[in-house]
């Protein structure tokens, strides 16, 4: 039995049942006991966590069942080890590769914490900026119509005086029609290339003179503004700083330890597969 599936879809079909019926409470707070042992709230927490997807839904909402899984898992933990399973070879292999994967994790992280702070996130803004390359990014609006004669008659009505943001909303078959054709501010690369390249070929108010066609249908674009993209916050480049400082520190930790080991690979492992 895969006990995964088994836990979540239990979980799940409990849940409804027992929204709002359980108090607030403490980690300490014992909610159950198992032979006489007791089983507290914060225990139930942390199992939970080991649930797939369970951890996502409100404890409280589906306390009862999830004391019922915890209870059933020990029990099958306790009949394993009351057989001596967990001397079994292949569970002693499983724990060791469980150990030294978890020993591994530890390492690095500790590794890596020493390498990134608040400083170190800083000075890598810093140095980013120094080398930073702002694209040229415009505000547009479009309209989008699946043919050529509805493109041109609007274009039409344009020409006579007629509002772009309230053809777009009445016209448009783009996801942005409702906000009058608004797109917000966009790079070169984003849009496809024919209507990248019109809309940029434009100044800032003005219309294309004629309809652009794209494989979504025909366009009608309007620029509302052109500048230079404002370079990202610290802030906002904080989390991928942090990743990429993360990568270099866990390839300086590898290079330190290769260092200082001696490494031998023999020559058939480093022939090229046929």
């Amino acid at each position: 039995m895969n006990f995964s599936n088994y836990a979540l879809g239990t979980l799940t079909a409990f849940a409804l049942g027992f929204v709002g019926s359980a108090l607030a409470q403490t980690a300490d707070t014992v909610v159950a006991e198992l032979n006489g042992t007791p089983i507290t709230f914060g225990e139930i927490s942390e199992f939970q966590k080991t649930i797939p997807n369970a951890a996502e839904i409100n404890t409280a909402s589906i306390l009862p069942r999830i004391i019922e899984f915890y209870i059933d898992q020990k029990l099958i933990g306790a009949a394993a080890k009351g057989r001596g399973l967990e001397k079994d070879p292949q569970v002693q292999e499983q724990l060791q590769r469980l150990e030294d994967e978890l020993v591994r994790q530890v390492y690095l992280r500790d590794a890596i914490s020493d390498h990134i702070n608040d400083g170190e996130i800083r000075a890598a803004y810093d140095k980013s900026m120094e080398t930073y390359v702002q694209d040229m990014e415009i505000r547009a609006r479009h309209i989008l119509v699946a043919t050529k004669h509805e493109a041109h008659a609007l274009q039409r009505q344009l020409s006579d005086g007629a509002n772009f943001e309230d053809l777009a909303r009445d016209n448009s078959t783009g996801p942005s029609g409702p906000k009058g054709g608004d797109l917000g501010y966009f790079t070169r690369g984003t849009m496809v290339p024919a209507f990248s390249e019109a809309a940029f070929a434009l100044s800032a108010g003005d219309v294309t003179p004629s309809p652009v066609k794209t494989d979504f249908g025909w366009h009608i674009i309007k620029v509302e503004d052109k500048r230079l993209k404002p370079a990202p916050t610290l802030e906002e480049s904080r989390g991928q700083l942090r990743t990429e400082l993360s990568d270099n520190a866990v390839q300086q930790v590898l290079t330190e330890l290769r260092e200082r080991a001696t490494i031998t690979i023999a020559p058939i492992a480093m022939a090229p597969a046929e």
